[in-house]
């Protein structure tokens, strides 16, 4: 065998390597994108789970006795039949209501939260509940101060397009 010839069968086999290292990245790439589409539904998973703890938490406290459900059944009604350590307390269960529909908007935003039926039925209550009237009496007390800038601009924004415009 002459130079040649070895030279040949080094060229041959330098293009079998070239053809196996691209099909070693082909496969990488591959088992990468399978991983990322596994991560981020990971990530999806897990944001349902942390909105589904929060609500569970939120039950637990508002619910978990005959005193916190009154608070808040009183206080979504009639804010000012509660006394005023009542209604301290009732401010802090309704930005924890509020605090997971921030939660929700940010996993929106993300792009982590699909269900756009689960996303407007969420939205839809909370629309109703800023709407109750003892809720309302409450805003106007703390309007600006105490929900997440976003959750604050849905809610006035959703209050003011269901408004009727006013008779001149």
């Amino acid at each position: 065998m002459d130079l040649g010839e070895l030279a040949a069968w080094g060229e041959f086999l330098g293009g079998i390597g070239g053809i196996v290292a691209a099909a070693a990245v082909v496969a990488s790439l591959i088992f990468v994108g399978v991983q990322l589409r596994a991560s981020v539904n990971q990530a999806r998973v897990d944001s349902y789970t942390r909105v589904t703890e929060l609500w569970t938490n939120f039950c637990q406290i508002t619910a978990a006795d005959e005193e916190s459900w009154g608070i808040w059944f009183r206080g979504t009604h009639d804010y000012a039949s509660l006394s005023p350590e009542q209604q301290a307390r009732f401010g802090f269960l309704l930005s924890m209501y509020f605090g997971i529909l921030d939660c929700i908007f940010v996993h929106q935003d993300l792009g982590v939260w699909v269900s756009d039926e689960t996303y407007r039925r969420v939205s839809d209550q909370a629309y109703a509940v800023f709407g109750m009237p003892g809720v309302q009496a409450w805003w106007q007390e703390n309007r600006g101060r105490v929900f997440a800038p976003r959750v604050e601009a849905y809610l006035v924004e959703r209050m003011g397009a269901a408004r009727p415009p006013a008779s001149s």
